[in-house]
């Protein structure tokens, strides 16, 4: 037995993790993390439905009929298969998508630009990006990717629809995971997570409604005089209007529109407002995957700024950048020499901040050739479950021309492919990683592989390199080298730096520039890091109305907007759907779609549920446990049901991610947010039927 010095890739968190090795090289035990995802790597690289080898669609798109074939085959059909797309249609009707796992992201957007396509996508088209870019837009910088991080220093804690224990390993030993004695809590969620239930207060909104509460936060902050106004007089543009603005949502208004009590509401912005430091945990979607999600948001993250609490121990961090590897991916090239993005034409604010075009997009382009036309496409880790409405996606996979993926399993998307290819793990492929940490640490390492990929399963990376050797591109994808293009990468730190990062298995922490940048000017304190250049905003301060959304045709200030598909906004489709439907709640056995296959994650969580309030159960004739059609204007899929009164009244949530029971079946993919293109994952109307009744009236 031996033990080799790894990292996980069940999500993008990079733990440390020991393999411990047999006398013939196979991996046999991990130790890592007290996280489950860590322990089924070993699961999912012997798993018998793993895909192994190349294979060619032999019947029908969807059939699931495939052959064998060779590499040299599979990687010669898919090169003359997008060359023919460029001669015919040009480089940009061909789209290149990637999903999980992300660490070949490099590569495969040098592979979309240096070929001539600017339509590289991810699923950041539907995930993160939009606080990204909510945030750089009215701050200048990044807050939700530090707003996890606990401090000693903080008097309160204002949890906005996230649950440590289900979606941020090490779950239950996440510092955030439990409320501390001292320091009030407030959480605001449709459900009552762990979390609510240590609350101080638990304001359970109406899903979609995130905007509205933020600005009767902020309407109390005013009218009571808690504002920070020193702040906001040298540091904030638009605030006159803003204030003007949140003057029309009083605690009364506020309270029936998310379904609160008014008075709760009164006491969480006392303690938010009154307790310094404060801070703000946010979750990377659940306030922007709505039809106005990307306002909301904005509302949400300027509590921090209108209290005093942004960039100071205690409250909410920016996020800086440490050292970073050289970049490979031809963007600049993209910017500069190729047409626009999908997504350009429409969301020209999140693609000015996003590298990519928008994948949302994508159904659209395929099928109805807006804004642009897609005529072949190359995946790795592509699931149609990732997008709403997901059948017409799967109809659009069936129209393309040429369609090949990447992936450890078949899912709906891989059956519709012309060619599929067997993707090796984390623990058997190399990868230079550069993983962000927190406000100011981050930590570099390369990991090796730890063992041989099984059968003839390759790293998505290596695949994407040979692919631009067989473009004629030899040269730039150095000739196929995987390990001679992380080296490039990795010539991107310092020279010491760069030989430890190879060399130290437990890997090298790095640290922000801007801390020395602070001390040099006479800081002792790493914070208020506008006190040196300003905010990086257009007006070098926080903006409350925001100019580059207002030059963009936008509203500039976090207008509140019902959702695009509810009970108010919508009164005629509530009629049939009364329920409000949420998705997406994270759980910590399973990582979006990838580990349903797994079956000691599968025992934690057997079934896709929904979960209803008793009082809707009762209404509705269902039991816990019964099996119930969930439907909406899209469709019905069936789910089990979980009686909770975890669960807001009258709200239905569904689990996400399940392959044979997807709840984007039933989302809009039309009331896309008109900033983001974010789709309302998260707020839509439904209606709950126990199956029996369903199938009397089919009978």
């Amino acid at each position: 037995m031996s033990t080799v010095k790894s990292t996980c890739y069940e999500c993008d968190a990079n733990c440390a993790i020991d393999v411990t090795l047999d006398a013939q090289g196979e991996p046999v035990s991990i130790e890592g993390p007290d996280c489950p995802r860590c322990y089924v790597q070993l699961d999912r690289r012997n798993h018998p439905d793993r895909l192994l080898y190349p294979l060619k669609r032999v019947g029908p798109r969807g059939s699931g009929e495939f052959e064998r074939i060779s590499w040299d085959e599979a990687l010669s059909t898919i090169a003359e298969r997008l060359s023919q797309t460029r001669d015919q249609h040009g480089a940009p009707a061909v789209a290149f998508f990637a999903g999980y796992t992300k660490e070949a992201r490099p590569q495969l957007q040098r592979l979309a630009h240096a070929f001539g396509s600017p339509n590289y996508m991810t699923e950041s088209g539907c995930c993160f990006s939009a606080t990204k870019v909510a945030e750089e837009v009215t701050l200048g910088t990044k807050i939700k990717t530090t707003s996890t991080v606990a401090s000693y220093k903080t008097k309160c804690l204002l949890v906005w629809s996230t649950n440590p224990r289900g979606s941020i390993p090490p779950f239950h030993l996440h510092p955030q995971a439990h409320a501390k004695p001292g320091r009030p809590m407030i959480v605001v969620d449709p459900r009552r997570t762990p979390l609510a239930d240590q609350a101080d207060v638990f304001l359970q909104i109406r899903p979609g409604t995130d905007g509205a509460l933020a600005l009767g936060f902020h309407h109390l902050i005013f009218a009571n005089g808690w504002q920070d106004q020193a702040f906001l007089d040298e540091w904030a543009s638009g605030v006159e209007a803003f204030r003007d603005y949140v003057a029309e949502f009083p605690p009364e208004r506020v309270a029936e529109i998310c379904g609160i009590d008014a008075a709760d509401l009164r006491h969480a912005a006392e303690l938010f407002a009154t307790l310094h430091p404060a801070q703000i945990m946010l979750s990377p979607t659940a306030t922007v995957q709505h039809s106005n999600g990307f306002q909301n948001h904005r509302a949400v993250i300027l509590l921090s700024p209108v209290t005093g609490n942004l960039d100071r121990e205690g409250g909410n961090r920016f996020f800086n950048d440490k050292l970073n590897p050289k970049p490979i991916e031809l963007f600049d090239h993209c910017v500069n020499d190729l047409p626009p993005r999908v997504g350009d034409e429409v969301f020209p604010v999140w693609t000015r901040h996003w590298p990519a075009a928008q994948s949302m997009l994508l159904p659209d382009c395929i099928l109805d050739g807006k804004p642009q036309r897609i005529h072949s496409l190359l995946a790795m880790g592509i699931n149609t479950a990732m997008w709403a409405n997901s059948k017409r996606v799967e109809q659009a996979l069936g129209a393309l021309d040429f369609f090949a993926a990447s992936d450890f399993f078949h899912n709906p998307a891989t059956r519709m492919a012309d060619i599929v290819l067997p993707a090796a793990t984390n623990l058997e492929r190399e990868a230079l990683i550069a993983y962000p940490g927190c406000a100011f640490q981050g930590e570099l390492r390369y990991r090796y592989p730890v063992v041989a990929p099984k059968g003839e399963a390759r790293p998505d990376a290596q695949v994407w390199l040979e692919l631009g050797v067989r473009l004629g591109m030899a040269e730039q994808f150095w000739n196929g080298d995987l390990a001679a293009c992380w080296a490039e990468a990795a010539s991107g730190f310092p020279d010491d730096v760069r030989e430890e990062v190879y060399s130290n298995p437990d890997g090298v922490t790095v640290y922000a520039q801007t801390i020395d940048d602070l001390v040099e000017h006479g800081y002792l304190d790493a914070d208020r890091q506008y006190r040196l250049h300003g905010f990086k905003t257009l007006s070098g301060k926080v903006e409350f109305d925001s100019q580059e959304l207002r030059d963009a045709g936008y509203d500039g200030l976090p207008i509140w907007r019902e959702p695009a598909e509810s009970p108010l906004s919508t009164p005629d489709v509530a009629r049939n759907f009364p329920l409000v439907l949420t998705s997406g709640a994270r759980h910590k056995h399973a990582t979006h779609s990838q580990h349903q296959y797994l079956e000691r994650m599968r025992k934690a969580m057997p079934d896709a549920l929904v979960e209803l309030h008793p009082e809707d159960a009762a209404q509705r004739g269902i039991s816990n446990g019964d099996e119930v059609m969930v439907s909406t204007r899209r469709g019905s899929v069936r789910f089990t049901a979980r009686i909770t009164d975890r669960i807001k009244p009258g709200v239905a949530h569904c689990a996400h991610g399940w392959n044979h029971a997807n709840v984007n079946e039933l989302t809009d993919d039309t009331a896309l947010d008109p900033i983001s293109g974010f789709p309302p994952f998260k707020s839509l109307l439904c209606e709950v039927t126990p199956l029996r009744s369903v199938e009397r009236e089919a009978a």
